[in-house]
């Protein structure tokens, strides 16, 4: 009797050994696959300036694509002025694109490419105006025309509504985890100060934050803690806490030597930014520790606006 007990027991723990062996390998799967998140590529439009041994082109402009470790490629070629460039939720890219720029008739092109890479024109606007984009978890596309106060929001289908009106310049946008859109709005050269402002769905608006006078906004970006950033033209990066102890103090998080032009997060919490002024691409942790990306004088292009390719197993 006392040897079957034995024998009992000891196969109970082989099977609660083998099950737990299992979900940890299932586990480990699964911290396998979303660790790539680490190893998501940073896209880029840029102006290629200069010949090189991958480029014969004298000038056009272009996507270039950064992996993780700073390597970059050619990833679209043949544009003429890309401008800012997002992602959806669904590894769709969109960006903005100058057609027929020096004629007297440009218009703006709004481009998306599925992650299989098939490209299709998703919007085109006449006359050109100056453009940032945002998605929202839907897949809706915000366009902000910059020249003219508005913002526009694009179906999936490619349709068009007026969202908002009446801003001076709006530049970055960013959604918070709730759906809520946070635009930038500059208002250098106007006797009043910029402003941030909150818009919920149905397009009502509070003004998250008055700026300083001397600040030139260019971009937003929300971290995974739900904290706003802000890109300044000036270098620096201004951090908005959401805790509710205060209203949303100001910091400042870090800064590049030039100009704070572009900021997107990847999902294993580094801040990328474009320092405009520089042509470099630096990458902060959480912690506000700077580090070199990327330049953009390997293959002679000047960098613009950036996003984070989203990986679909960490959404």
């Amino acid at each position: 009797m006392k040897i079957k007990l034995t024998e009992t027991k000891f196969k109970s723990l082989l099977r609660l050994a083998l099950g737990l062996f299992r979900k940890a390998a299932c586990l480990g799967a699964v911290i396998l696959i979303c660790s790539s998140a680490s190893a998501e590529n940073l896209f880029v439009s840029a102006y290629i300036t200069t010949p090189s041994e991958i480029l014969t082109d004298a000038s056009f402009g272009a996507i270039v694509e950064f992996t993780w470790d700073g390597q970059q490629s050619i990833f679209a070629r043949g544009l003429t002025q890309p401008g800012d460039v997002a992602f959806d939720s669904t590894g769709n890219l969109f960006l903005t694109d100058c057609n027929g720029c020096g004629t007297l008739h440009p218009a703006l092109a709004i481009y998306k490419v599925t992650p299989n890479g098939v490209w299709t024109t998703f919007a085109f606007e006449a006359p050109y105006y100056t453009a940032y984009l945002a998605c929202d978890k839907a897949g809706n596309l915000f366009v902000a025309d910059s020249d003219h106060g508005i913002i526009y929001e694009y179906k999936p289908d490619g349709s068009r509504a007026t969202f908002a009106s009446g801003l001076n310049h709006p530049m970055g946008m960013a959604f918070d985890s709730a759906g809520n859109l946070f635009v930038v709005d500059n208002n250098a050269g106007n006797i009043y100060q910029g402003s941030i402002y909150q818009y919920k769905s149905d397009g009502s608006r509070v003004t998250f934050a008055v700026l300083d006078p001397s600040d030139r906004p260019a971009d937003l970006a929300f971290d995974s803690m739900g904290n706003l950033y802000m890109a300044d033209l000036g270098g620096n990066i201004y951090r908005y806490d959401l805790g509710i102890l205060r209203r949303h103090p100001r910091t400042t998080f870090g800064s590049v030597p030039n100009s704070a032009q572009s900021l997107a997060w990847d999902s294993s919490g580094n801040l990328f930014v474009m320092d405009g002024g520089g042509n470099m691409i630096y990458k902060f942790t959480s912690q506000a520790v700077r580090t070199p990306f990327a330049s953009g004088h390997a293959l002679g292009e000047t960098l613009k606006y950036l996003a984070v390719q989203p990986i679909p197993c960490c959404q």
